[in-house]
C-alpha cells in the first residue's frame, strides 16, 4: 500500500548521503549489539538501479572498511539485509586483519578479519 510505501521511502538515503550511511550504520550496530568495527567510509558513487523500465530510484554505493570475527560478520550481514529491504551488501573480501599477524596480540584477535564491502542502498526519489 502507499502508506508502507512512504514509511520504507522515509528511511531511504536522501540528503546529506556521507551522513546518512554513517549514521545508519552506527545506530544499526549499535541496537543490534554487534561486535563490529567499521571505521572507514567512502563517498557515495551514485548509479542507475537498471531494473526495470521507468524505475523511479536511483541507486548510491558506499565502500566500507572494518574487522570482525567470522561469526559477528555472518550475523551482521544476514540482519542487514534482512533489516533493509532497500539496501544489499556485495563485493565482500575477507582477509585475516592486520592486526592478527602480529606477535604482541592476544589469542582472541588472531582470529579476526579484515573486510572490505559495498552497500548499494535505493535513494528516495521525493528527497532533495
Amino acid at each position: 500500500t502507499q502508506g508502507k510505501l512512504k514509511t520504507i521511502e522515509s528511511a531511504m538515503a536522501s540528503g546529506d548521503m556521507y551522513s546518512w550511511i554513517i549514521l545508519t550504520m552506527n545506530s544499526f550496530k549499535e541496537n543490534g549489539g554487534y561486535k563490529i568495527e567499521i571505521p572507514q567510509f567512502s563517498r557515495e558513487v551514485h548509479s542507475e538501479v537498471g531494473l526495470l523500465a521507468k524505475f523511479p530510484y536511483r541507486a548510491a554505493v558506499f565502500h566500507l572498511r572494518g574487522t570482525a570475527f567470522l561469526h559477528d560478520f555472518g550475523r551482521f550481514i544476514a540482519d542487514f539485509e534482512n533489516t533493509f529491504p532497500y539496501m544489499r551488501i556485495q563485493n565482500i573480501d575477507l582477509e585475516p586483519s592486520s592486526s592478527s599477524l602480529g606477535n604482541n596480540t592476544s589469542p582472541d584477535d588472531k582470529e579476526k578479519l579484515s573486510f572490505k564491502m559495498e552497500i548499494v542502498t535505493l535513494v528516495n526519489p521525493n528527497s532533495r
